[in-house]
């Protein structure tokens, strides 16, 4: 069989569209195994405790510093949990936002990035929603933008684009 376009009776425009065609889904299974592994990422980072403070572990003598390390892995909530909870403080909602900069700012890749402004919009959003304390410098109509942006991600677990939601409303409001 000759080397031409004509394989299998295609014409050169019908080829293309295959190639195109085959091409697009290989795409779409890539956005698909990408948004799932941005969705396992974001979960398995909720379902951790939020990190001692370095500053506080670093002003402990060693003794304590390895029992406190040992401790924290036992005792606290872990951020999804924290952050649904209307209950945590704005100063704990300030270290979560700090952590998901520090893990944005840490990132290997576009994932990681992700879900580090998810769990830093996360902590802002609980702040607004559950204090009525803003503790970003983004303007509110800033705000809004991101909070509608990320509701809107299906690897965004439902709870958390609740909380989106509400403080997008919030931000709306007060716009």
């Amino acid at each position: 069989m000759k080397d031409s376009p004509k394989k299998f009776d295609l014409s050169i425009e019908q080829s293309t569209n295959l190639l195109k065609l085959a091409l697009e889904s290989n795409q779409n299974k890539k956005t698909q195994d990408t948004e799932k592994d941005r969705a396992e990422l974001l979960l398995d980072t909720l379902a951790s405790k939020l990190p001692v403070n370095p500053a506080l572990l670093e002003s402990l003598p060693a003794v304590l510093r390895s029992l406190s390390e040992e401790l924290q892995s036992v005792s606290g909530l872990p951020l999804g949990k924290l952050l649904q909870n209307s209950k945590t403080k704005t100063t704990l909602l300030r270290r979560i936002k700090d952590f998901g900069k520090e893990l944005g700012t840490s990132a290997n890749d576009e994932i990681e990035r992700d879900v580090a402004l998810a769990i830093y919009f996360a902590a802002i959003a609980g702040a607004l929603v559950f204090h009525n304390v803003k503790i970003s410098e983004y303007s509110y109509k800033q705000l809004e933008q991101s909070f509608e942006t990320l509701s809107k991600h299906d690897w965004i677990p439902p709870n958390l684009a609740g909380l989106y939601r509400k403080a997008c409303k919030y931000c709306r409001q007060k716009a």
